[in-house]
């Protein structure tokens, strides 16, 4: 009933708002032409999103996701460390850069919103690739034999590069991208070392 055409409505308004950013990017993309897109009135789009910011947030996650799922897809988790973590980055850097959605993260006019949601309890949680990398972690340390509080603190270490990669954006730091890299392979490979 009800429920049914709200959401078929909501889904439109997403199909219609993630082809057109997809296309355009956020700042080139508005409320009318998703609206239009999706074959409603602007003012039904407000029924279902309070702004352009929310409806590209869905956008954001949805194709993060999607891109992340293919990266878990592609990688081989069990191979050598810093092959791992170069085909991670590489990957990464080239799914993001070429994606006009995904290349929001680092834009001055949407960054804000995105670092605040995956920075988030409910955006971490939500974040099926951050979930997948613990577990890949915790299954590695376990077959070292490593005692329980040591692998909470190498997963707290995990937890704090998820969190500075959603508090500073390529903008703030120099070389922001490649420092990351070298100390997540460092890491990694400090870790993973026999």
């Amino acid at each position: 009933g009800r429920k049914q055409k709200t959401k078929e409505k909501r889904e439109r308004l997403n199909e219609a708002a993630h082809e057109l950013f997809l296309q355009n990017g956020y700042k080139d993309t508005n409320i009318s032409q998703i609206a239009q897109k999706a074959g409603m009135a602007v003012g039904s789009f407000y029924k279902y999103y309070a702004s352009k910011e929310d409806i590209f947030l869905d956008a954001h996650i949805r194709e993060n996701e999607t891109m992340r799922k293919r990266l878990i897809e592609e990688i081989d988790w069990n191979g050598d460390a810093e092959r791992v973590i170069e085909q991670l980055f590489t990957y990464s850097f080239n799914n993001v850069m070429s994606n006009k959605i995904l290349a929001e993260w680092n834009k001055p006019f949407i960054s804000d919103k995105l670092h605040e949601y995956y920075a988030s309890e409910t955006g971490r949680e939500n974040n099926s690739f951050h979930r997948f990398l613990r577990e890949t972690f915790t299954n590695r340390l376990k077959r070292k034999n490593l005692d329980i509080d040591t692998i909470g603190k190498i997963l707290k270490v995990l937890d704090f590069i998820y969190y500075v990669d959603c508090h500073i954006a390529n903008s703030d730091f120099e070389a922001y991208g490649e420092t990351l890299q070298t100390f997540v392979l460092y890491f990694v490979k400090g870790i993973l070392a026999e």
